[in-house]
């Protein structure tokens, strides 16, 4: 089958493609905006005739009262080029050309009209890329001849303004503000300005979700076949990721799956097969135990093959791994809880119940009841006194086995798992065991999604901490 190019693609071109890709975009945006919001128009004014005009206009208010100046003004011949308002109060704005051209430029005006230098006001603001002004750009020329890339790049000494405004006082509060002519569209371009940096973030913000995704995805789906593996001991195969990197990664992993599976197998079956053919000659030694003369021989024969066969059972319940193939159904913890103290309490063991008479679980009944039956005999093996525990929380149940025995050293609570492990030295019935109750209960725990944990009871012997989500995970 053939694969599409950009699965073939690693993934360093890829995140160059999807940034380009991303530059690309913000650049054809920018590029079509002029289709819909027209560019600022560029507008060059001679020198002179911008000082002749300024005196026009200071000489054409001056000479009509204030009420009839609007309407002088309106009627000016160069409104086609120029805006021009009057004020009864100062302008918004500062004098800022107090270099290069615009401050010759000031100069003339002041002497042209005859006023003190703070009569008269210019803001010249430089836009680093005219393209972006909101408002008409302009460009006053010095006297002709000239070159034209002169006037561009020496601005120094040239005047390029993308905003500028020119107040000349005309009376004690009166000022004229004279300015290029609006075409209306300059809210239209500030808006234009403040979107395409955030078009840009937008844009290179899903391009990178988008490849972070593709690149966490995978590694979620690798954590979590790697945790049910750990946790039910059963093949979970990643599917092919479409990344090359990620798609060795992927088949590494399955490929350790199989050989963690077939080694872990090999072995079980080789202990389930001996565990089983031991029942046979098992079988025969008690019917031979029972021809034994003496009583307390018998006894002890019988009482041996009773923790042999316990050991074999126990060995082939691990080994076939029977418990995670029974099926999920309503339990009550509670209850079951509550049956095995009561079982626990008729063999003799001094045991107390805390906690509700009910508890709804969603679980595997017999796993469950296997795994707190072996915490529960567990304490009353060792210990003179065993307490469980129950709570309901909001999200999982919270179970303890405490009893008064001797414990065990914070060292070696985590080898206490292991299989066929016994820390203690004694094998008899009474301290010994299979060494496989803590390891079959931690198996069934983890396998619903529960933590299980040893401590050092409020009595100083053992505490079995479990918790048990309610949801199903």
């Amino acid at each position: 089958m053939r694969i599409p190019l950009w699965s073939r693609l690693r993934l360093a071109p890829r995140i160059v493609l999807v940034v380009l890709g991303g530059m690309l975009a913000v650049k054809a945006v920018d590029k079509a905006m002029p289709l819909l919001i027209r560019p600022p128009e560029i507008m060059f004014f001679d020198r002179d005739w911008l000082l002749d005009n300024l005196r026009d206009i200071r000489d054409r208010s001056v000479a009509v009262p204030a009420a009839e100046r609007a309407a002088v003004l309106e009627d000016l011949p160069v409104r086609r080029w120029l805006d021009v308002a009057a004020l009864e109060t100062p302008p918004d704005f500062s004098h800022t050309a107090r270099g290069g051209g615009f401050a010759d430029l000031h100069e003339r005006i002041v002497g042209l009209l005859g006023l003190e230098p703070q009569d008269v006001l210019m803001m010249a603001d430089d836009l680093d890329d005219p393209e972006y002004s909101p408002r008409p750009l302009v460009i006053i020329l010095p006297p002709l001849p000239t070159v034209m890339t002169d006037v561009l790049d020496d601005r120094g000494r040239n005047m390029l303004s993308s905003d500028l405004r020119i107040a000349v006082r005309i009376g004690p509060s009166e000022w004229l503000v004279v300015m290029p002519h609006s075409d209306g569209q300059e809210n239209l371009r500030m808006i234009r300005n403040m979107l395409l940096p955030v078009f840009a973030l937008v844009m290179i913000g899903l391009a990178s979700v988008w490849v972070a995704r593709g690149i966490v995805r995978p590694l979620d789906d690798l954590a979590a076949a790697a945790e049910k593996l750990g946790r039910d001991r059963e093949l979970s195969l990643v599917g092919e990721f479409n990344a090359p990197e990620l798609r060795a990664i992927g088949s590494s992993f399955n490929a350790m799956q199989l050989r963690l599976k077939q080694f872990v197998d090999d072995r079980l079956q080789m202990i389930a097969a001996i565990s089983h053919d031991l029942r046979t000659p098992l079988t025969r030694l008690r019917l031979f135990a029972e021809y034994v003369p003496d009583q307390d021989q018998r006894r002890q024969v019988l009482s041996d093959i009773n923790d042999m066969e316990a050991m074999v059972s126990a060995t082939l319940t691990y080994a076939s791994n029977r418990l995670k193939d029974e099926a999920y159904s309503a339990v009550d913890l509670g209850a079951l809880l509550i049956s095995l103290c009561d079982t626990a309490a008729d063999a003799g063991c001094r045991i107390i119940y805390d906690g509700p008479d009910h508890a709804g679980l969603t679980c595997r009944p017999v796993a469950m009841r296997r795994a707190f039956a072996n915490l529960i005999d567990n304490g009353c093996k060792f210990g003179s006194e065993v307490r469980v525990t129950l709570r309901d929380g909001p999200d999982a149940f919270a179970i303890s086995v405490a009893d008064d025995g001797p414990g065990i050293p914070a060292e070696q609570r985590e080898e206490a798992f292991r299989p066929f492990m016994r820390l203690e030295s004694s094998r008899n019935r009474e301290t010994g065991g299979t060494g496989l109750g803590l390891t079959i209960t931690r198996d069934v725990i983890l396998a619903h999604g529960g933590t299980i944990r040893l401590e050092e009871s409020p009595a100083g012997g053992l505490l079995v901490a479990v918790t048990l989500p309610k949801a199903r995970g």
